[in-house]
């Protein structure tokens, strides 16, 4: 059985619409957590273009989730004069990428 709350429905459940995508997006972000990333204006590769690496730079990184900070050991992939592209894979064995703060990046 699931977890149950209220009048008996199970957390997750879409009562009104069964099989509903946002059951499977809720899944899916409980699954899989994504990073919290810059955004598309915080990047602004308008006036900070990007380079991409030719060999990945090994580098330690602090990356945010919704409910907590993680400092996995990462690659660079890309760059900005304010921003890193990072890469790393999870103990899950889930490959995440995600754009963060220069500042938030160190080399090994």
């Amino acid at each position: 059985a699931g977890w149950r709350f209220g009048r008996g429905g199970i957390v997750g459940q879409s009562k009104r619409y069964p099989g509903h995508s946002l059951d499977r997006e809720v899944e899916q972000a409980v699954a899989v957590p994504r990073p919290v990333a810059l955004t598309s204006a915080e990047l602004d590769v308008t006036n900070h273009p990007v380079t991409e690496a030719e060999t990945p730079i090994p580098v330690r990184v602090w990356v945010r989730f919704h409910e907590v900070s993680v400092h996995p050991e990462a690659e660079a992939i890309a760059w900005s004069d304010h921003a890193v592209q990072v890469r790393w894979t999870q103990r899950t064995g889930t490959v995440q990428t995600a754009w963060v703060w220069a500042s938030a990046v160190q080399r090994r």
